[in-house]
């Protein structure tokens, strides 16, 4: 699971190992040493890994490294990323589209590269990516390049569902909506942190949202769960939107 350290990717690592999975928590912060911990000392079988999903190499070792600790692989959740702050688009820095794209979509990709081999050759398995609403529809105050990448996960999750369901893998993303973790929190010791939503900017989705409240890491963990279930087995190549409501307005 990449993005482990903290948020969504740690609450969904800590969800498996409860229902009995041992994890690799993957993650380009070195404190996801102190993650994968804390997992085993809840009882849980954990191991880490420092990883660039940006990085082509990085992700295969990522994936060796899995198999060499636990001998198969059976699960891939695809979670790391990063956000961005909404820019015109004719002021969008080179660097910074090519930043997002790299982290984004092209990390996913350089993952699902070295996963896919590893679970065929044990039978097979599941991969999840972690879009995002902005994966399927566009919205105010949002980034031309963060919706652009995350649309672009939702197209690579089709087609790898479609060019390998005949190997028994299962390829689905997950798409939040607002979701209260480090890496929307505005604030920080310094005031306005990079990356972090403003203030207005969560009231404008809580407003437009019938459940009245952001959606927490478990509540994505519990709907990555399920997806790799075998009572989802029939379920291939779509993605689920856990937006509380949001999307339907």
């Amino acid at each position: 699971m990449t993005g482990a350290a903290q948020g969504i990717g740690l609450a969904t690592a800590r969800a498996f190992a409860k229902a009995g999975a041992s994890v690799m928590l993957a993650d380009l912060k070195e404190d996801v040493a102190a993650a994968a911990e804390g997992i085993c000392a809840e009882g849980g079988a954990a191991r880490c890994s420092v990883v660039n999903v940006a990085d082509t190499s990085s992700c295969k070792r990522m994936v060796d490294e899995t198999v060499a600790a636990f001998g198969r692989l059976d699960y891939a959740f695809n979670n790391a990323g990063i956000d961005s702050h909404l820019v015109p688009i004719g002021d969008i820095q080179d660097a910074d589209w090519q930043r997002m794209i790299n982290v984004n979509l092209t990390g996913v990709f350089y993952c699902i590269k070295y996963q896919l081999p590893a679970m065929v050759a044990t039978g097979g398995g599941v991969i999840i990516n972690n879009s995002s609403i902005l994966g399927t529809r566009a919205l105010p105050q949002t980034s031309v390049e963060y919706t652009a990448a995350k649309h672009g996960v939702i197209g690579l999750t089709r087609q790898v569902a479609v060019n390998h369901g005949a190997d028994d893998i299962r390829c689905l993303a997950v798409c939040p909506g607002l979701v209260e973790t480090e890496l929307t929190d505005a604030n920080s010791a310094g005031g306005v942190k990079a990356g972090g939503l403003p203030e207005e900017t969560k009231s404008w989705f809580l407003e437009r949202t019938p459940l009245k409240r952001c959606g927490t890491p478990e509540d994505i963990a519990g709907v990555v769960l399920m997806m790799c279930a075998d009572q989802s087995g029939f379920v291939n190549g779509t993605h689920l939107l856990v937006d509380g409501g949001l999307s339907q307005g």
